[in-house]
């Protein structure tokens, strides 16, 4: 059955794989975009410039939208600094508040939000399952980042009024995202600024981001209200995706560097994903939604991603 469905974040990396899904199905979609975003929202029968932040201009849009799912796939695509995680703390926390308020007043039945598998504490080399911890005691930004996504969470899931459903996405990668051609990892790979370190036993799992349209897709109905892993079936230490990327996009075998060098040229956050991040399990998803990713494995994912795989 066609549904009304508000989408905010319509532009960015997840939203533009989305739309034509949604449109396709007969779906009468409304795009929140930002007063700056040039973007086209291919698709879209309404676009409405703001963000969510404006609470009350927020209130009205989804009034006369009067949708049937609102979906919450804003996100900053590029690089994890500092600046970025706290632009992320802000949208996680503030952002889905009054998204959540302004979508039970409106009478909004469901919530999708764009939530964070890379936000498991580091306990031991076994994927994370979503009733992992957090971790909450990371130091700085990236701390603040995961209890932004607890508090995200807490906010969505515990309200009665509205259906809440949080995917977890991992490591976005695919076009745009900064795995592809001039995005932040292939600058970095390329200019032999993102090393490996000691044995490289820090954990990545993959979304792709056709994947995550994909996901998002499927949590428009059916999907029980919760928190749900969405990533590929490959979890990846880094000594192992981060040699495999360098030669899949023709550069220079990744330096090697102790623990001690690492952190005294590298950002406490590179140097967790390199060496403790710990992977994710996407089974829950794929048991209760039938969902299963277009590319299982970001090895060949990423191959496609320059012209190595056929499609």
């Amino acid at each position: 059955m066609p549904l009304r469905v508000f989408v905010a974040g319509a532009t960015g990396v997840i939203g533009r794989h989305l739309l034509p899904m949604l449109t396709g199905s007969g779906h009468r979609v409304t795009a929140l975009v930002d007063e700056v975003d040039e973007e086209p929202c291919e698709g879209a029968e309404t676009v409405v410039l703001g963000d969510l932040f404006d609470y009350p201009a927020l209130c009205r849009a989804l009034r006369a939208a009067s949708p049937d799912v609102v979906l919450q796939l804003s996100g900053l695509d590029g690089t994890d600094g500092d600046e970025a995680l706290r632009c992320t703390t802000r949208l996680r926390e503030q952002g889905t508040r009054n998204l959540v308020d302004a979508s039970i007043d409106a009478g909004v039945r469901r919530v999708v939000v764009r939530s964070s598998a890379t936000a498991y504490a580091p306990q031991g080399h076994e994927v994370a399952d979503e009733q992992s911890p957090l971790f909450t005691t990371a130091p700085d930004e990236w701390g603040a980042a995961c209890r932004a996504v607890e508090e995200m969470e807490r906010i969505l899931l515990r309200q009665s009024a509205i259906e809440g459903v949080a995917l977890r996405f991992g490591a976005l990668y695919g076009a745009d995202t900064p795995f592809a051609e001039a995005g932040e990892v292939h600058r970095r790979v390329l200019g032999s600024s993102l090393p490996l370190v000691e044995s490289g036993e820090g954990i990545t799992s993959f979304t792709h981001v056709e994947d995550a349209a994909a996901a998002v897709f499927e949590a428009l109905d059916d999907v029980e209200p919760a928190a749900y892993n969405v990533v590929d079936n490959e979890p990846a230490e880094s000594g192992e995706w981060l040699p495999a990327y360098a030669r899949v996009i023709g550069g220079p075998e990744p330096v090697s560097l102790t623990l001690e060098q690492a952190r005294q040229q590298l950002d406490w956050a590179t140097v967790h994903l390199l060496t403790e991040q710990r992977g994710a399990s996407n089974f829950r998803f794929r048991e209760v939604s039938g969902w299963r990713p277009r590319w299982p494995s970001w090895r060949e994912g990423l191959a496609s991603l320059f012209g190595l795989w056929p499609v």
